[in-house]
Formats: structure tokens, sequence, C-alpha cells
């Protein structure tokens, strides 16, 4: 019976600390808009949480890519704040915008992706959209 009290015991101490363990250290969120059209003028909102014990600086990153080519468009995009500091302060969050324009002429997929780091903390996220320029012609 004493074996039997004691594996329990032991099992669900090592859940409990599992589950402790599972809380990221660092997340970010942001509302990335459904669908892009060319010539949107878009500010994506980026909300991180952390729960880091001490007082750290980070970064955020918004980077913009072709995602045929996998190359970087932030300068066509005019994404001029790609990269951000913050400073944690516990229980407390860090909003920041990142703003960029989809160029009136441009036709393929976008892929978005947001990181924040901070010390050995860590979270991103990625979207990919499709933007089709509507090419008018004159008759």
């Amino acid at each position: 019976m004493k074996k039997i009290i004691l594996f329990l015991l032991i099992f669900f101490s090592a859940n409990i600390f599992v589950v402790a363990q599972q809380q990221k250290q660092l997340s970010i969120s942001c509302s990335l808009p459904k669908q892009l059209k060319a010539g949107n003028k878009i500010n994506l909102k980026v909300i991180v949480a952390h729960h880091l014990s001490k007082e750290e600086t980070g970064n955020v990153t918004c980077e913009l890519f072709n995602a045929t080519t996998n190359k970087s468009i932030d300068g066509w995009f005019l994404n001029i704040f790609p990269f951000q500091y913050f400073t944690s302060i516990a229980g407390e969050k860090f909003t920041t915008h990142f703003p960029f324009t989809v160029p009136s002429n441009f036709n393929g997929k976008i892929k978005i992706i947001i990181k924040a780091f901070c010390g050995n903390a860590k979270d991103s996220l990625s979207q990919i959209f499709n933007i089709n320029s509507k090419i008018v012609v004159n008759e």
C-alpha cells in the first residue's frame, strides 16, 4: 500500500511540474488581418507578454518575405520600423506597432513573420497572404 501511495505522490508531483513548465516565458499576439489587398496601409499591433522573473531587454521584429521566392520585401512594402527594443517589466505587457504599405502593383504571396526575443525566451508567429493587384485597362 505504501508503494502505491508513494508512486501516486511521485506521479502527480511530476505532472504538476510539467504543467507549470508549459507556461511560456514570452508570448506574442497580433491581430493579423484576414486578407491583404494591393494598396492597403497596414498597422500591425503586436503585444508582447512575459513571465520573466527579472527585468531584461528584448526585441521584436516584423519581417516581410515574398512567399514564393523567400526574399525580403521590407523595402518595397515600406516596412521602415522592422526592429524594436523593449525592456521587460514583471507583470506588464509591451505593445508596439509595425506600419507598412502593400504596393498597388504587387501580385503574389507574402509571408509576415513576427518574432520576439528576451534573454533565452522567444516566441514567433507567421502567416501567408495571397495578394492580387487589380489591373485596370482603359479601352
